[in-house]
This record gives structure tokens, sequence and C-alpha cells, in this order.
């Protein structure tokens, strides 16, 4: 689908998922009832050759488009994709600076974008990661958000850059006061908006069996962290578990709460203790003759 045809209408229903010999993932992204259009995207990067012989880990990627209709959704799709095509060029970089550079590659392509006609102020949040070794890094911009499930627990691992984000981590206001403020959707970090743009990055240890869930706020707006992890540590006990299983789940939970915007999650489960080939670390290895 090209750029136009998603102005035109939206970003439809997306579901994608596949089994590879170190993680699985799963991609799902609805409109829900409230909005006609999804504005929501998402992409995943992950080569179907045997891992072992990848040149960077794999990559996943949701954006929550602004701008409302024929704006929002084209931004979303035009970051994921630029971010994707980044990653899959296979620049050498160090997988820190190879995650920055696909961000920053998708704020490119949003800000050209938004030079077009009727598409002034539009922008996107992005949220992305990849595996590395036993590591895993996270790049962020918005509030769309990344959780690492690891047992029963289920943390956090970015930092909105919102309004309330701010007044939360002033302490200003309670979690309690933030889920209902006026001021919750303000962002103060997009992409799009100017040609250069400030990433943030966390980087976390990797263990067999961890799930990180990537989402926009149509998802965790409708469900509590906490229940974030339930719902995945639940999905991991069954007989065969698959990141579709925990993906449908969190997706339908917020639908079916009627979560006032479109919800995407991405899961990606990591199924073994070997780890993950890096971004640039095979090219850093094997020089070509």
């Amino acid at each position: 689908m090209s750029l136009e045809d998603s102005a035109a209408t939206g970003n439809g229903v997306l579901s994608a998922h596949a089994v590879l010999g170190k993680v699985s993932w799963a991609l799902r992204s609805e409109p829900g009832d409230v909005r006609p259009h999804n504005e929501d995207f998402g992409g995943v990067f992950a080569p179907t050759t045997p891992d072992d012989a990848w040149d960077r880990g794999p990559l996943a990627v949701v954006a929550d488009g602004l701008g409302g209709h024929a704006a929002g959704e084209v931004a979303s799709r035009a970051a994921v994709d630029a971010a994707v095509a980044e990653w899959a060029r296979g620049t050498p970089q160090a997988p820190r600076q190879a995650l920055r550079s696909a961000v920053r590659a998708a704020n490119v392509a949003v800000y050209d974008a938004a030079l077009e006609r009727g598409r002034h102020g539009m922008g996107t949040t992005i949220t992305a990661l990849t595996l590395a070794g036993h590591s895993a890094l996270v790049a962020n911009v918005g509030d769309s958000r990344a959780y690492l499930v690891r047992g029963d627990e289920c943390t956090q691992l970015t930092s909105d850059h919102s309004k309330v984000g701010e007044m939360l981590r002033m302490r200003l206001i309670t979690p309690e006061q933030a889920a209902n403020h006026p001021a919750r959707s303000m962002l103060t970090r997009s992409l799009g908006g100017e040609p250069a743009v400030q990433v943030d990055i966390v980087e976390t240890d990797v263990a067999r069996d961890d799930v990180f869930i990537l989402c926009s706020d149509g998802l965790w707006d409708a469900v509590a962290r906490t229940e974030l992890g339930t719902i995945v540590a639940g999905a991991l006990r069954d007989p065969a578990p698959t990141a579709v299983q925990a993906a449908d789940a969190l997706v339908d939970l917020a639908l079916n709460r009627d979560t006032a915007d479109n919800v995407t999650a991405a899961v990606v489960h990591v199924t073994s203790d070997r780890p993950i080939p890096a971004a640039g670390g095979r090219r850093s290895l094997f020089r070509r003759r």
C-alpha cells in the first residue's frame, strides 16, 4: 500500500507473526470502534534465514500517528517503513548507534512527508526494539511504550514524552491523577516536527522466556501494567505458547473495554538462552576480502 492509499483509507487491520530459532514475534493493530481510521502502524524486520547467519538482530517498531485524517496514518507508516528500511540496509554500526540511526531516518521521512500540501503539522510517536547478544535496546520518542514481562513481573522500560509524563517525573501529580488528566495526550516530543529529534535509548539484559511488548496508548490506556504481565504470563503457561496468543489477548482486552483510540501491540518472545546476533556484529568480526 502506498502512502497515498494510506491517507485515503487509513492503515486498517494489521496482523503478522513468525516463529524463528531464538525468538517468536507477533504484531496486531486494530482501528477500534471510536476512530474510523487506524493511525497506528507497526513493522518487524527479522530474516527468515537461520538466525545464526544474521548480520544484525531483529527490529520491531510501533508508531502512533498524529495530525488527524489523511495525516496521522501517513506519518506512522512513513516512520515505520523508513526505520525498517534503514535497519535492513545493514550499515556496519554498533546496536545502539544502528537503532538511533533507524529512528532518525524515520524522523526525516516524516518531516519530509509533512512538507506536502495538506500534511502540515503531522507527526508520530515511535518505539523500536532490537535484541543484541544478551541485551535488548529500546528507542523511544513520544508516548508509545515498551514493557518487559519476566515471570509474573511487568516493567515499563520507556518514559512518556508528554505533559503528564513530565508532571509525573516531577512528582507534581500522582499516577491516579495522571490516568484522567486533561493533558495526558499532549506530547512534548514526537517525530516529524523538526529535521532532528532527540531519541531516548534504554538497555536491559535478556533471559529466556522474556517477553517484550511495544504498544500504542490505545493499549496501555485501557490495560494496566499489572494486567499486561498477567495476560502474557498466562499465555506462556499454555502447552504451546505463541506470541500471537499474547498479542491477541492484549488487543482483544483493550477493544472489549471500548478503548478510545487505535490499538497496536507488537510482542517479542525470547525462546533461547543463546545470544542473538547483534547489528554490526558479524560485519565487524568478518572483513570482506
